[in-house]
């Protein structure tokens, strides 16, 4: 029995265990275990599949590989196990994408060894006839090649798209000379061998190391969207250890630069990092990690067997010179009206705030409470977890709409038809109330369930 084989035997004996109380019901979560990047989302076959970092043995990082979901409309998701996994005892198989090629799925990865203190990074593919199991692993980059300031050790998550006759894969990496997070470009005509092409950047909004780039056209705008480690804060921006960006404008392939109109931050919450497009359709969608490096995890905490999950899908837009995004618009069809009064921990909140106003919402001793007092923002101090914060928008309303999910223990906040987003982990207990005061009208519930 192999290691991808000893893992979904694993998953299978041990799902069952874990506690269900904080589960999310409209959220990809892995089985049991620990999961954080979204990885090589695709649409192919009829399905979307997608894939994420993956330990199913324990609530921390590990031997990574990638487990691996399918769904039909990106709300409702049946679990399949592990998809990729590597044999060797020091070998992990971190962020990578995937795109159709030869008839199924050809997924890069990140080869990562450490050893001691010693690390290696390198370029991998794998491929798919079905998307259920990765074989033919081949090394398909060579980093000496790379220019003498990008390092050669830091260089992961490499993200492909087709544009024309040639694949380019996007990874992310680090200029040695500034210590700053840059995008490297590779190249080739075939899936199989890749040669350095460009980097964009440096950035100061991609910290000391570019992660997780990923790259789509949005309404005539090129956007990737990418991560960054240990990016200072600057004024209401980069509150956490990490951070995930928009960088948008006019990428030329051919003469290897990028316009930069605006960089902006993707999210204002303490729980959204490594997004990525997802491949095989027309819009672009991403997804996000709906969790955040270096804060409390509580289901790991409370011993519940599970840590991580995927944000709500968000389509993108571009208009009025900014980025916005939405929920994903399959959600509608899983909406219904609740019983009077009822606030259900699924559900699909929507208001507009003209002014001064908060909504609290409250279950037994703690509350979430989404307010505004000159900018919009999320305090989850009083929700029955050890990480809450407050998080607010950059811009400034006197009056705006807001949609907000809740989903059991989590809360995304999408203000002003999606131009900003905060989303976090929160953690009520008991039947769920909601009281408005202040400069507040046009209260709407539905709750989120079955498929209508």
């Amino acid at each position: 029995m192999n290691e991808l084989e000893k893992a979904n035997a694993y998953i299978s004996r041990a799902k069952n265990s874990v506690n269900s109380k904080c589960r999310l019901k409209y959220h990809l979560m892995p089985p049991i275990g620990w999961m954080n990047d979204p990885n090589g989302l695709i649409y192919f076959n009829g399905k979307y599949h997608l894939y994420y970092q993956y330990n199913p043995y324990d609530t921390h990082t590990g031997k990574m590989c990638w487990g691996h979901a399918v769904s039909d409309d990106l709300i409702s998701y049946t679990g399949c196990g592990v998809a990729l996994m590597l044999e060797g005892e020091d070998e992990r198989a971190f962020s990578g994408g995937a795109i159709e090629a030869y008839g199924g799925i050809t997924a890069y990865y990140t080869l990562h060894i450490e050893d001691g203190d010693k690390k290696t990074e390198e370029v991998y593919k794998a491929h798919s006839s079905d998307g259920n199991e990765f074989a033919n692993h081949v090394k398909v980059f060579d980093n000496d090649t790379l220019p003498k300031n990008i390092s050669r050790t830091d260089f992961r998550d490499p993200c492909p798209v087709k544009i024309g006759d040639t694949y380019y894969v996007f990874v992310g990496g680090k200029d040695v000379t500034s210590n700053r997070g840059v995008i490297i470009v590779l190249g080739g005509k075939t899936t199989g061998k890749l040669e350095y092409k460009f980097y964009i950047g440096p950035y100061y909004e991609l910290g000391d190391m570019g992660e997780c780039p990923s790259y789509f056209k949005v309404d005539g705008k090129d956007v990737i969207i990418a991560s960054g480690c240990h990016v200072h804060d600057r004024g209401n921006d980069f509150k956490n250890t990490n951070t995930s960006v928009f960088i948008v404008g006019d990428l030329d392939f051919e003469k290897g630069a990028m316009k930069v109109d605006f960089i902006k931050e993707i999210d204002k919450g303490d729980t959204f990092y490594a997004p990525q497009f997802i491949r095989g359709i027309d819009k672009p969608i991403m997804i996000g990690w709906f969790e955040m490096w270096d804060k409390p995890y509580p289901t790991k905490d409370m011993g519940h067997g599970w840590v991580g999950a995927f944000t709500i899908p968000r389509e993108l837009t571009y208009k009025d010179g900014d980025i916005f995004q939405t929920p994903v618009q399959s959600l509608n069809e899983y909406l219904y009206e609740p019983s009077a009064g009822e606030v259900p921990d699924c559900a699909d909140i929507s208001f507009e705030f003209f002014g001064e106003g908060l909504v609290t919402i409250a279950g037994e001793n703690c509350r979430v409470m989404i307010g505004n007092d000159g900018g919009v923002y999320i305090d989850t101090r009083f929700t029955n977890n050890s990480f809450g914060s407050i998080r607010r928008t950059n811009l400034s309303y006197s009056r705006c709409k807001v949609r907000l999910l809740l989903d059991v223990s989590g809360i995304e906040v999408f203000v002003d038809g999606g131009r900003e987003a905060i989303s976090s982990r929160i953690y009520l207990e008991g039947e769920y109330r909601i009281h408005t005061s202040g400069g507040v009208s046009g209260l709407k519930i539905k709750g989120i369930g079955g498929k209508q």
